[in-house]
């Protein structure tokens, strides 16, 4: 069973199918998210600085359920990856 779903991330301005999307895609993300997590509080530091692949990876899958469900690039442009998962 999965530890994160998407009602654990800020989905204010992000869908929520999108977000489950990139949890249930992205490789080993529970264990990964976890050890980014670790990080940010140790070093206070962003997402794409305490885990730079898993945010790579994270944009990817965003990347594809955008392409998948037809939003432009302006429509993708709109997300933003640490006010979702940071």
């Amino acid at each position: 069973m999965a530890m994160y779903t998407a009602a654990d991330f800020n989905t204010e301005n992000a869908p929520k199918e999108m977000v489950q999307y990139v949890i249930d895609n992205v490789e080993d993300f529970e264990n990964r998210y976890q050890q980014a997590l670790s990080v940010i509080g140790r070093n206070r530091c962003p997402l794409r600085m305490a885990d730079y692949h898993l945010f790579g990876d994270i944009h990817y899958a965003m990347a594809v359920w955008a392409l998948d469900n037809n939003l432009t690039d302006e429509e993708f442009d709109e997300f933003d990856i640490e006010e979702i998962f940071g």
